[in-house]
């Protein structure tokens, strides 16, 4: 017999709002990387790796360039978002778009350290890494309706197969919704 896969861990609603709050306010880039994770739903070494040139600000595009398995694909950025990234680069219109204090990108553990420690002072109780926002974004999708290949183009998967389990997650949310739910007795 086949042991069920495991479902991805998700934060909820109120979770995301909590952890995008926890930079200070003019902790830009911070705020920024926790957005840009959630609102696109970029693997880790995929932001670090972000250009400002692979942002189309005029048609709200950011291209991934080179992830999993090399390829490409575009994922749309909502208008606040890139405002926030237009701010936050000024006039640089080239590069990296997420720098170390120390210069140079950003690494995936610079950013896994950044993501848990803003976790924990959002108050959120479960440990958090990068890819957890990741799988929040695709269940966020689903759930607001967002058709399944849609959010496998977003996700840069290459089986339906792969996007599929986050249709489970979003069927034990509408069993927690209904234990919740007060029916009368």
């Amino acid at each position: 017999m086949q042991m069920p896969k495991k479902l991805p861990k998700y934060l909820k609603l109120r979770e995301v709002t909590k952890l995008l709050n926890a930079p200070e306010r003019n902790n830009l880039r911070d705020r920024l990387i926790l957005r840009v994770l959630y609102r696109c739903g970029l693997r880790v070494s995929e932001l670090c790796n972000l250009r400002i040139e692979d942002i189309d600000f005029e048609d709200g595009i950011i291209v991934v360039r080179g992830g999993k398995g090399g390829k490409d694909r575009m994922v749309p950025v909502d208008d606040q978002t890139l405002d926030m990234i237009e701010h936050y680069i000024g006039d640089d219109t080239d590069g990296i778009l997420f720098m170390s204090a120390r210069g140079g990108p950003l690494s995936t553990r610079q950013v896994e350290r950044l993501v848990r420690d803003y976790g924990k002072k959002a108050g959120i109780k479960q440990d958090i890494h990068p890819h957890m926002l990741r799988h929040t974004f695709a269940v966020q999708c689903l759930k607001a309706g967002m058709n399944l290949r849609t959010v496998q183009k977003m996700l840069g998967h290459s089986s339906l197969t792969t996007t599929q389990i986050y249709l489970d997650v979003t069927g034990e949310d509408i069993k927690e919704d209904y234990t919740n739910h007060p029916l009368p007795s």
